[in-house]
């Protein structure tokens, strides 16, 4: 199964759309800063999504 598009809960934009060659990433899947003109976000931060007890 392949990784869709997942977005920034920083800036909004996708995975796709930030700089995928950084070391220094705290992000799961390794990326940055956010390459969409004009954007600021200097982090790709992924989403957390709660998981429901009851789907458990």
């Amino acid at each position: 199964m392949g990784i869709g598009a997942l977005n920034c809960i920083r800036c909004g934009h996708t995975h796709h759309a930030h700089d995928i060659h950084t070391d220094s990433s705290d992000s799961l899947l390794k990326v940055g800063k956010c390459l969409v003109p004009g954007c600021e976000c200097g982090q790709y931060v992924d989403k957390i999504e709660t998981i429901d007890e009851d789907l458990l």
